[in-house]
């Protein structure tokens, strides 16, 4: 009896601290399991993180939760193309999976493609057609930071201006999201997880 009492609460352990969150976006947890997952598909290696390293990971992947929340409150996970297309992904990915490997979770791989495809879809409102449409205010961008490119005429840098121009839109936009939604960090968890 005391053995299946001791196995019972360990598994509680176990599972509490797989279910545990590094972070929550907008009342959204992150789980310790889909962070790390994450963090060693962009990190391999064998080398053990420091705790500076997982929060300055967390933050990059806390703005890339942001925007995906930014698309949801606009509707794009609602519209008819991004359904079907998820659809089509959920399906194909299923229809390609070998049966023994059928009953595998697979939940880190579809939710990580739905919400990559979220934030294509926000990125191309929020930043991309606004530079495409706009040449301008990146040339009034250009003309405000002119002593950044060296006086180089515009036309010659149009392209290295967008960039520019690129990188400070989605820096406003981040920052809006950031002061928008509620963000907390579980920095203890982070510490264990770097031991």
């Amino acid at each position: 009896m005391r053995k299946t009492c001791c196995i019972i609460v360990l598994c509680f352990f176990y599972f509490g601290t797989v279910a545990q969150s590094v972070a929550v976006v907008n009342g959204n947890p992150i789980s310790q399991k889909e962070f790390v997952w994450v963090y060693k598909k962009h990190r391999p290696g064998n080398a053990k993180p420091t705790i500076t390293d997982l929060i300055s990971f967390l933050n990059i992947y806390i703005d890339f939760k942001l925007k995906v929340e930014d698309a949801r409150a606009a509707g794009l996970d609602k519209d008819s193309t991004y359904l079907t297309e998820t659809g089509n992904y959920v399906a194909a990915l299923m229809a390609a999976m070998p049966p023994e490997a059928r009953n595998a979770d697979y939940s880190l791989v579809i939710n990580e493609y739905k919400e990559a495809l979220l934030l294509f879809n926000i990125s191309q409102i929020k930043i991309w057609d606004r530079i495409g449409e706009d040449e301008d205010t990146i040339r009034e961008y250009y003309n405000t930071h002119k002593e950044q490119y060296s006086s180089k005429p515009f036309d010659d840098i149009q392209t290295e201006v967008a960039a520019d121009y690129q990188k400070k839109i989605e820096c406003d936009w981040v920052i809006s999201l950031r002061n928008k939604y509620k963000i907390t960090m579980d920095q203890e968890l982070l510490r264990k997880l770097s031991r």
